[in-house]
């Protein structure tokens, strides 16, 4: 068994949770990161390529800032994107001093450095942790987190997949959860990782939730083996799209979903891909004869949405002392509003909200002292005794999240019904879902789908407008009541915290974008 005490544990291995370890480390802590998988080596940004929202001060990055307000519903806050702006462009300085090469550096060409290869990316980090003496626990995947008698957080416990599933223990001043968003297993390249562990363990400690209803991001990705561990989708999100008549589709993303719901199969032009892309989808056998790429839609739920933790303040801090978040699984609603976007803010909100989350854990820590006894958050899904098949409540959760009708249009009867449905399975999965080894680890993960399925639905039921990616087809328009966030929790009963929401300032919304005009998409 894996038992020691450590001053600052980081949940999660990806961008975010390194640069948290990296910045707590910077900060004088001791370090300790555990991931789910292999540190730097899973994930969505481990899979493909990652864009970067990295503009220098000048002209540019204000109408780049004025557009990602107006295209977010204007729930976004400009300080918020300064910060991000700021500490991003920072951080890609510190790349480049360690030795990080940007795409285009080395042909002797000027890098804009907005693009990131992912695996490269990630294994530059890697060093950097052990260079500055991280503590890296691969295949460690956490279950629950550790709170002392006041429910101060105070580290977390879980278990060693690759040592016959044994339990581990890691006493902490101050634990940050990067575990990533939730994409309710629809095979999205790199997302199997990401099944809402961190946003279940938080909120069962009392951390509340927001922008949860933003949470229906679909992409476009070929039709392969949803094992593949490529992501050509932000290669193929510029490509000319066709349906199967050979018509060109116009408005691209939106219009092409909305084909696919109408039964009609879409299509990418090849030639707008790529070469690498193109090479690989070319071994995969699913080019036709008339060289296109046949799509199909894929859920990435709150990876490509935007709902998460509820930030409480400037360092990231969640809403329960001593716990701190970073990258996916906290709400990106101050740089993106209603939208994620394909921008490169969701890199560039993985560095800064590590960077903050880990020197802010850091402070906590070193302010706290020594922690005293603790004890173990209660959990869902960690029953000694299996009763349910966690299968069968992935099943439920993806019946009501994967389709189009059900999450990317969205009305008060299907939320209603998926409510019902999702509520009716609770008991069950929280009482009955449980085992040992990897038995544990399923039933684990499928009670945090479910959970974040509820939260979404309910949120979404909440929102009775439409607005950036949640679209409601009883409420087609953007309501001048509703700029603003919605926070929510609970368990055994979901909670939507409505009546004390408050409004976003109008500090940036463009002069032409009006309640009654439709917000972009």
């Amino acid at each position: 068994m894996t038992d020691f005490e450590t001053d600052v544990l980081v949940l999660g291995g990806g961008p975010a949770g390194n640069w948290a370890a990296i910045s707590a480390a910077a900060a004088g802590a001791r370090v300790a990161l555990v991931d789910k998988s292999r540190c730097a080596a899973s994930g969505p940004t481990a899979a493909g390529t990652t864009s970067l929202w990295n503009i220098p001060p000048g002209a540019a990055r204000d109408e780049a800032m004025r557009r990602t307000y107006a295209h977010g519903g204007g729930l976004a806050e400009p300080e918020w994107m300064l910060r991000v702006l700021d500490e991003t462009h920072r951080r890609v300085e510190q790349l480049v001093a360690w030795g990080y090469r940007f795409p285009g550096a080395a042909s002797g060409a000027t890098s804009l450095r907005v693009c990131l290869d992912g695996a490269g990316y990630l294994l530059r980090l890697r060093r950097s942790l052990l260079e500055a003496g991280v503590r890296i626990l691969d295949h460690h995947p956490a279950l629950q987190l550790l709170v002392d008698r006041d429910g101060v957080v105070a580290g977390a416990v879980g278990m060693q997949r690759r040592n016959s599933f044994r339990p581990w223990t890691i006493r902490a001043g101050a634990v940050v959860v990067a575990t990533g968003g939730c994409a309710f297993l629809s095979g999205g390249a790199g997302t199997d990782v990401d099944t809402g562990d961190g946003l279940l363990l938080a909120a069962e400690a009392g951390a509340q939730l927001s922008g949860m209803e933003f949470s229906s991001g679909y992409g476009l990705a070929p039709v392969v083996s949803r094992d593949s561990a490529f992501a050509p989708g932000l290669a193929l999100h510029f490509a000319t799209l066709y349906d199967e008549s050979g018509t060109q589709i116009t408005g691209h993303r939106a219009a092409a979903f909305n084909a696919i719901a109408d039964g009609r199969r879409i299509y990418a032009a090849l030639d707008d891909v790529p070469y690498p892309v193109r090479r690989w989808l070319s071994r995969q056998g699913v080019i036709d004869h008339t060289r296109r790429v046949p799509l199909r839609a894929v859920l990435e739920g709150t990876v490509r949405g935007t709902g998460g933790l509820c930030i409480a303040g400037t360092d990231c801090a969640t809403t329960v002392s001593g716990l701190y978040a970073a990258g996916d699984v906290l709400t990106r609603e101050p740089i993106t509003g209603a939208v994620s976007g394909f921008g490169g803010q969701g890199g560039a909100w993985a560095i800064a909200s590590g960077v903050w989350a880990g020197r802010g854990a850091a402070r906590f820590a070193r302010g706290r002292g020594v922690v005293g006894p603790v004890r173990e958050v209660a959990g869902a899904g960690l029953n000694p005794v299996a009763r349910i098949d966690p299968r069968a409540v992935v099943g439920l959760v993806q019946e009501h999240t994967l389709p189009l009708r059900r999450s990317y249009w969205r009305s008060a009867g299907s939320l209603r019904d998926s409510i019902g449905e999702l509520d009716a399975m609770w008991p069950g999965a929280e009482f009955d879902l449980g085992g040992f080894g990897a038995d544990r680890l399923r039933a684990r993960q499928a009670a945090a789908l479910l959970a974040v399925a509820r939260w979404t639905k309910y949120s979404a039921l909440a929102r009775t407008e439409s607005r950036g990616m949640h679209r409601r087809t009883d409420h087609p328009g953007p309501a001048t009541d509703w700029r603003v966030r919605l926070t929510c929790g609970g368990l055994e009963t979901v909670w939507i915290d409505a009546a004390a929401r408050q409004t976003v300032a109008d500090t940036m919304l463009a002069p032409e974008l009006t309640a009654a005009d439709p917000l972009p998409m």
